[in-house]
């Protein structure tokens, strides 16, 4: 059976082989990769993609290891595992404040913030804030409505999914 991976590693040495070495003492055996070091995420991660092979329960075990190692797998055969939203916060409150929201939305379990966008009015009063998440496919509609809830209590207008 063979099974093509997509992941983001952190751009530290001995990353690729962290993940790599513990796959084939499981069975499991690499037949390609593509390093993407010139093609860092927004966060500067490297995506790297991969194919093993193996048997079904070796497969199944060997993404298991990569999710315990807090990996970011970004697609499992051409399925997306993780889902990129973006959003708008409006609204006439003091930058810190609209910061000190974005700190509650980073907080949030399953939710990742990858950019954030701040323009300010001219008074400092008037803030817009662009914010782009990334979740797991199944945590999306979770998150949407945690962020709204924040915003709520925030006084802020979220206009979602830009």
């Amino acid at each position: 059976m063979r099974l093509k991976l997509l992941i983001e590693l952190p751009d530290t040495p001995g990353q690729l082989v962290n993940i790599l070495q513990p796959l084939s003492s499981f069975g499991a055996n690499v037949s390609t990769i593509i390093h993407e070091h010139d093609n860092r995420t927004a966060d500067g991660k490297i995506p790297v993609h991969f194919t093993l092979d193996g048997s079904k329960e070796i497969l199944e075990k060997g993404v298991e290891f990569i999710r315990g190692q807090d990996v970011d797998i970004v697609e499992i055969d051409g399925i997306l595992q993780k889902e990129t939203q973006t959003f708008l916060l409006l609204g006439n409150i003091p930058t810190a404040d609209i910061m000190q929201t974005v700190h509650k939305i980073d907080e949030l379990e399953d939710v990742k913030i990858s950019s954030v966008d701040l323009n300010i009015g001219n008074n400092l009063q008037e803030s817009v804030c662009k914010i782009v998440i990334e979740t797991s496919e199944n945590n999306r509609l979770e998150a949407i409505n945690f962020i709204q809830d924040i915003a709520d209590n925030d006084n802020l207008v979220l206009i979602k999914e830009i």
